[in-house]
Parts: structure tokens; C-alpha cells; sequence
């Protein structure tokens, strides 16, 4: 299942929109928890938007008790890539 699909069974929108600069670090997507929705930069590569899905899913289903909330945000953060990494390798 690709990542727009698992995000349409979660009920999870997908918006594409202008996340503006963040200096050196580029800021590519986000989570809000509040309607579900996964803000999705315009400007980011279109090869690398699947993988900001998949990692904004995984927050999400820590936000719904799908998966443990980890005790650090560095955690949180390499959990998510690695469960995007492993989403999008099923893509092909």
C-alpha cells in the first residue's frame, strides 16, 4: 500500500503547501494531530514525497496509540524515517 493510500485508510489529509524557511535546516513536512492532516512543502522534490508521508504517518499513529511513544524526540524522529524507509521500499 502506498503512502497516500495508507494515509486515505487513516483519514488523514494530505495538503501540499508553502512551509516557508527554516535556515539551514529545510523543514519538508508536518503533523498536525488536531484535524489529521500532513502538511506536505510545495517545494519539496516530488521522489521525496512519499518518504515525508510516510514519516508523518508514523507520527500519526503515535498520536493515536498505533505505536509507542518513544522517550526522546531524536527517537521519535529516527523511528519515523525508518518506518518511511520501510513504507517506500514496498512502493518499488
Amino acid at each position: 500500500m502506498s503512502a497516500r493510500e495508507l494515509a486515505r485508510k487513516y483519514g488523514v489529509v494530505i495538503r501540499f503547501t508553502d512551509l516557508g524557511e527554516w535556515g539551514e535546516h529545510e523543514l519538508r513536512s508536518e503533523y498536525d494531530p488536531a484535524l489529521p492532516e500532513i502538511r506536505v512543502h510545495v517545494r519539496l522534490a516530488p521522489e521525496l514525497v512519499a518518504f515525508a508521508i510516510g514519516h508523518e504517518l508514523y507520527h500519526h499513529r503515535e498520536a493515536i496509540g498505533e505505536v509507542s511513544l518513544l522517550p526522546t524526540r531524536a527517537a521519535r524522529e529516527a523511528a519515523a524515517d525508518a518506518y518511511a524507509r520501510e513504507l517506500t521500499a514496498t512502493e518499488g
